[in-house]
């Protein structure tokens, strides 16, 4: 094979394989397929020297700095569309994974000194899995671990929320390519079923629905006090009177004009601009010049299609792994939002929140 391709395949091989050991040691709700862990190791112990080799020496010039993590993050959509399909996300979705999560899983070795980071390859190339898994508990729940990635440590979340463990089985999401986003959110009591066992994940999602989720997620509250509403559309007899108050009071929810339109279908758009708020209003939110904006937005073979209003906040979604497109190039930024897909972007800012 050629030279390039051959180096994408394997670049494409070190970074699941990379993610997945991550992910090895870490004690999540949502569990990762332990034989896909060890079906990788036993890849590995398969591969061509050579190929093993420059995969190992692709992910060392990554892994000296953190603008090469930044690189690596920026090149996982095209690379793993390339060689493993268009249909990369739904193949990662099966196995517990989604791209924001391997975005975020690159973005903790910004935390590990650069030694560790290039002994975590050494381990990977030897096939070392306890050494690994040891590796990362070393890291594991610290923000201030690092001693040469040079990343100042994120401030704890003061008075952290409780969040119930409710069990709950949906009828309708058995092979659905949701069904981990939407199991784990909705035993955290974010977001709701429908009747007789239904979650209907195809079903569209109004202004009112998606802000309710994201006030659970907050654990925001009305309590009473704050401005009144503005909005002519929003009773007090409302189901979502209180909650569009706590939203509105915390900067969250702004309305048009006098409007707050609750029961419209929110679109792809407005979902990225409320969860960037919403990641705002905790601390995790991040910066972007128009600069960079734009190389983000580049991606998308539709961004033309973007309201100028929401490109900012659509940019920071993507930088920060909240949202993704419904294919590598393609963002649908007008098209309205299903369940499923307000499920994936609930958890994962409830990752970028919280864990």
């Amino acid at each position: 094979m050629g030279g390039l391709k051959k180096s994408r395949i394997v670049t494409v091989f070190a970074i699941f394989l990379l993610c997945l050991s991550l992910n090895y040691a870490r004690p999540a709700a949502i569990e990762l397929d332990e034989g896909l862990i060890d079906l990788a190791f036993e890849k590995l112990k398969t591969l061509d020297p050579t190929v093993k080799s420059d995969a190992i020496d692709l992910l060392e010039i990554f892994f000296n700095s953190e603008q090469g993590l930044e690189d690596l993050k920026d090149s996982l959509p095209d690379i793993l569309a390339l060689v493993v399909g268009e249909n990369y996300q739904d193949l990662l979705s099966k196995h517990g994974l989604s791209l924001g999560r391997l975005k975020s899983d690159i973005d903790d070795l910004k935390k590990w000194s650069k030694e560790d980071r290039l002994k975590l390859l050494d381990l990977i190339e030897k096939g070392d899995k306890e050494g690994v898994k040891a590796l990362v508990e070393k890291y594991e729940g610290s923000d201030n671990s690092a001693s040469g990635g040079g990343s100042l440590p994120e401030q704890p979340i003061q008075n952290q929320p409780v969040f119930p463990e409710i069990s709950i089985k949906f009828n309708d999401i058995e092979n659905h390519w949701a069904r981990t986003y939407i199991e784990f959110i909705a035993s955290k009591g974010i977001i709701k079923g429908k009747a007789d066992g239904l979650f209907a994940p195809e079903d569209r999602v109004t202004r009112a629905e998606f802000t309710a989720m994201l006030v659970r997620l907050l654990k925001l509250e009305d309590e009473g006090t704050g401005k009144d509403l503005p909005f002519t559309d929003v009773k007090p007899d409302d189901w979502f009177y209180s909650i569009v108050k706590a939203a509105y009071n915390s900067g969250l929810a702004r309305g048009i004009g006098n409007k707050f339109d609750p029961n419209s279908l929110i679109t792809r758009q407005e979902m990225a601009v409320l969860v960037t708020r919403a990641a705002s209003i905790m601390n995790k939110s991040a910066f972007v010049d128009s600069a960079e904006v734009e190389k983000i937005l580049s991606a998308y073979k539709d961004r033309d299609r973007i309201s100028d209003w929401a490109k900012t906040e659509i940019a920071v979604a993507v930088k920060l792994g909240l949202i993704s497109g419904v294919s590598a190039d393609i963002l649908v930024p007008g098209d309205t939002a299903t369940r499923a897909q307000a499920a994936t972007v609930i958890y994962n800012l409830y990752r970028l929140i919280y864990e």
